[in-house]
């Protein structure tokens, strides 16, 4: 039902999309959808904090700590993100911009997820010895993966692995092999 709120998010924008069009887009009645969330402000907390939550536990699993290089520990968190971000954040992006449509308590959990993403990044950016703070570093890698949802096409003739391996590249100096060039 998350996922088809999301579509439908991204379709209608939020302030159009209704209760009944998530209902249909999710093979539901109108009732089966407020009997699992009341409201579609309740639709919307759940969407981005599950969304983020796993692209949190897709980072945790990827990242290396201090098992490896610096570069390698920036260049593993890189990639988990644009892989993650493509099939969980890209419809929701959009709506993160929008978090004063929720309650304070529901953003206030939703930014402490958004800060935990940046931490890390941040972290493993510190590390390597550039001329950008940590945040700012992790702020620029983190704003060029996720405006990706406005142009990146997932059908076109850029695989998601080919713009995971090249964004990580790009912002780690890592060498890109020739087939990961577009």
């Amino acid at each position: 039902m998350l996922a088809a709120a999301g579509q439908v998010f991204a379709q209608r924008g939020y302030e159009g999309a209704t209760m009944l069009d998530v209902a249909q887009a999710a093979g539901f009645s109108k009732a089966g959808v407020y009997h699992y969330f009341a409201s579609k402000e309740h639709l919307l907390h759940g969407l981005l904090l599950g969304s983020l939550q796993e692209v949190e536990d897709d980072l945790t699993a990827a990242d290396p700590l201090d098992t490896v290089e610096p570069a390698e520990r920036l260049a593993a968190l890189v990639e988990a993100y644009v892989r993650s971000f493509s099939t969980r954040l890209r419809v929701v992006t959009p709506l993160l911009l929008r978090l004063d449509l929720l309650r304070p308590e529901w953003r206030s959990e939703v930014k402490a997820l958004e800060r935990r993403i940046v931490d890390r990044f941040a972290d493993a950016a510190g590390t390597i010895g550039h001329p950008l703070s940590p945040r700012a570093a992790a702020f620029l890698v983190l704003g060029a993966a996720n405006w990706t949802y406005y142009w990146y096409d997932p059908d076109g003739d850029l695989s998601i692995e080919d713009l995971a391996r090249g964004a990580a590249a790009i912002f780690t100096g890592a060498p890109v092999k020739a087939d990961a060039q577009a």
